[in-house]
């Protein structure tokens, strides 16, 4: 990241603006609920990506408030797919536009497309049926309305008039074949063993798309 200004005032300009040919002459600069309105992203998960260096932020004293940069949260936003951005997501999109190589340790992001492991696609496998069931008791303990479309797969909404996400259980093979929960639209949201992860992102995607 680069520090225009080491104290306050300050304009901190993140990896996914300078990736893009943006300086903090860019803009607009807006508030944390215009930033909302644009990715979906809560305070609390926008500080730790512009104290990562991934985003950029100004902010005119200590305690004032933090603005960002609207053209470059555009870009994050479309890193999430009927849902807001991933950390996982953000990083692989940092990682893959600087030419940096994915450590094998390393699980590829949310933003890799899911896809079932042929080795267990179609099988009757009783795991990801039980995650997928764990999920969907969690969700309905926040007053949500999970629907089993099948055994590993959801229909979450708020109430039966509201729009919904889906989420499934699959194994991931670049992932050693563990079990993660993904986006009915094909990309990645997290292990199937972190069903806490999958709540706050299924609801942060209920409050994003909004009632028909």
């Amino acid at each position: 990241m680069t520090l225009a200004v080491p104290d306050y005032p300050r304009k901190q300009v993140g990896k996914v603006a300078e990736i893009n040919g943006m300086s903090i002459a860019d803009g607009p600069w807006i508030a944390v609920h215009e930033a909302f309105n644009v990715t979906g992203l809560r305070s609390g998960v926008l500080v730790r990506w512009e104290e990562e260096g991934f985003i950029s932020v100004a902010q005119h004293a200590e305690r004032s408030p933090r603005r960002y940069l609207k053209p470059e949260l555009e870009i994050v936003a479309t890193l999430g797919t009927n849902a807001p951005p991933t950390l996982r997501s953000l990083r692989y999109y940092v990682r893959t536009r600087l030419g940096s190589e994915i450590q094998d340790d390393q699980p590829a992001s949310s933003a890799e497309p899911a896809r079932q492991h042929p080795d267990h696609a179609g099988t009757d496998d009783p795991e990801g049926a039980v995650f997928a069931a764990a999920l969907a008791n969690l969700l309905r303990g926040q007053k949500l309305s999970p629907e089993m479309v099948c055994e590993r797969r959801l229909l979450v909404t708020r109430d039966v008039d509201s729009r919904g996400v889906a989420i499934e259980c699959l194994r991931r093979a670049s992932d050693g074949d563990r079990w993660w929960f993904s986006w009915g639209g094909g990309v990645w949201l997290c292990e199937a063993d972190n069903p806490t992860e999958a709540l706050v992102q299924v609801k942060a995607a209920l409050r994003r798309i909004g009632d028909p």
